[in-house]
């Protein structure tokens, strides 16, 4: 076994599958919202949301041998059938290989690059200082969850209409409730709300999502992301 520096005991591909399964996990519960499906196939995972921009129709996993074809076409028609933008993550364990290629044949377009990165939680580096006037606080009020969610609505130029199910479906994460596994953070300045990052504990790791910074607090020195 070969091992990732900074990750004892771990081989990459071992980082890879706790990667995948933690990402899994955390976006499958945009299934269980209000008006929501959560499709588990075994092969392939994927769900739906009356909300019709990305990404809250998304397939995230496909690991399909058999019938790939008419797998592919049955989720993309289906999706265009209800005129809805879908998402597809084409992950490192996906099958088959050629699947952007599948994709690309019937209308998909590649998006970003998402980048997965890792590393063991021993020897963490000291966090700098914050900027003056900066506090980090996590998201435990009221108050704190409705900034987390306009941040993620301003984050994918959510039109105002859907703000309201947005909400409904980022309640099913169980946020400041006992026992969740979704946690955040938000990055004050001067009282106003610049910047959250997400933590979610699931399948044996703890995966961070949704880091967003606001434009105006990108030039401060511990607030700027590369993945904004």
């Amino acid at each position: 076994m070969n091992e990732i520096t900074g990750i004892a005991g771990f081989s990459m591909e071992e980082v890879i599958r706790q990667v995948e399964l933690n990402i899994w996990e955390v976006w499958s519960n945009f299934g269980r919202g209000p008006g929501c499906a959560l499709h588990d196939e075994g092969d392939v995972l994927w769900f739906e949301t009356p909300i019709p921009v990305v990404p809250y129709n998304t397939v995230m996993k496909f690991q399909v041998q058999e019938n790939i074809d008419q797998k592919i076409d049955a989720i993309v028609n289906y999706f265009r059938e209800r005129h809805v933008t879908q998402l597809w993550f084409v992950h490192p364990s996906a099958s088959p290989k050629d699947l952007p290629e599948r994709l690309l044949k019937r209308g998909l377009q590649e998006a970003e690059l998402a980048p997965g990165m890792a590393r063991s939680l021993e020897n963490l580096l000291e966090p700098p200082p914050l900027p003056e006037g900066v506090e980090i606080r996590r998201a435990v009020t009221q108050e704190d969850l409705r900034e987390v969610n306009e941040f993620a609505a301003w984050r994918w130029g959510l039109p105002d209409e859907y703000h309201a199910q947005l909400h409904e479906i980022i309640n099913t994460f169980k946020i400041r409730q006992p026992g969740t596994k979704t946690h955040f953070w938000l990055a004050w300045k001067d009282g106003v709300p610049i910047l959250k990052i997400g933590l979610y504990y699931g399948s044996g790791s703890a995966g961070i999502y949704g880091v967003v910074t606001k434009p105006e607090a990108r030039a401060l020195p511990a607030c700027q992301y590369p993945y904004d």
